[in-house]
């Protein structure tokens, strides 16, 4: 506690470490629920095709270390542009405080918003990075269009599970991603700037002018995307350019027992959810989590969001 560290989190305790998430033993039926037969199986055994492929060791070793890493290229350059056009129209409203940013537009509850996001979302090599952390059945806990303007400053520095009000250090609750949508994720434009190995500091963190003189840009060319821990200190970093702006996506995830940051049920008409993918109906929140968590009268939740959809 020496060396002018301020208490991060005061009062935050905890009276025991995190708690077997996964139980002991088969999970049963619960009044009727059909528990989806493929969560199941993965938590008590992985299935084939869930472990790591080996191309991505490199990739879980860097975040293990660093806390973060940079997926070079996981979209075309035709594909992101795609992308950055079909988003424009959504992007009108500017952030309500520094931490959104008075000078940066945001888009929240897109997945009600429009499908170019999907194959971010769900791209393979994250889905695929996220089992090594995260619990099958994970959620979608955010998913924002984050357009950088001229002028912005500097976000304040924060981790996204830090709502998870448990003691550090320890394993992250969430996992999460940001996207480069063109050609300015840069540093003079605002890139996200990341605290490498802060992933592992405890709830002693320095001050906000020591942690500014420790961050580096997580700079991206187009199509690419910085995949990092909820226990990560980051923030957007400031738009310095005269003319510039940086458009970015950024989706995180966390484990199927945390309650998400937005409430993507709502934020999906019930007659629309059917038009999801059926792998973002599971991560907003329409599956259930061995071995009942997310029933609604003791049913599957779609059966729910199909009687009301007919309301």
């Amino acid at each position: 506690g020496s060396g002018g560290f301020p208490k991060c989190h005061q009062g935050w305790k905890s009276s025991r470490a995190m708690a077997d998430v996964a139980g002991a033993g088969k999970y049963h039926s619960f009044s009727g629920i059909d528990t989806d037969k493929t969560v199941m199986d993965n938590l008590e055994a992985p299935l084939e095709g869930k472990t790591l492929p080996k191309e991505l060791a490199w990739a879980v070793r860097e975040v293990h270390e660093k806390g973060f890493v940079i997926l070079p290229n996981l979209l075309t350059r035709e594909e992101a542009l795609e992308i950055r056009e079909a988003i424009q129209p959504l992007l009108q409203e500017s952030g309500r405080n520094n931490f959104e940013g008075y000078s940066t537009k945001r888009v929240y509850s897109v997945v009600g918003k429009t499908r170019a996001l999907d194959k971010m979302i769900a791209h393979p090599v994250v889905m695929a990075l996220l089992h090594e952390w995260l619990l099958p059945n994970y959620l979608l806990t955010a998913a924002q269009v984050i357009d950088i303007q001229p002028g912005e400053t500097p976000q304040p520095f924060h981790f996204d599970d830090q709502f998870c009000r448990m003691p550090r250090p320890r394993v992250p609750f969430s996992m999460a991603t940001v996207w480069a949508l063109d050609d300015n994720f840069k540093a003079e434009n605002g890139a996200t700037v990341v605290i490498p190995g802060s992933h592992t500091w405890d709830d002693q963190c320095p001050a906000p002018s020591v942690m500014k003189e420790m961050a580096i840009p997580a700079e991206l060319p187009i199509g690419s995307c910085v995949f990092f821990s909820g226990t990560l200190w980051h923030g957007g970093g400031a738009n310095v350019s005269r003319d510039t702006k940086r458009c970015a996506f950024t989706a995180q995830y966390c484990q199927p027992w945390v309650r998400q940051q937005e409430n993507m049920m709502m934020s999906v008409p019930f007659d629309k959810v059917q038009e999801l993918p059926e792998t973002i109906q599971s991560m907003i929140g329409y599956s259930i989590h061995p071995p009942f968590i997310g029933h609604v009268d003791g049913r599957h939740p779609l059966k729910a969001a199909e009687r009301l959809a007919k309301l």
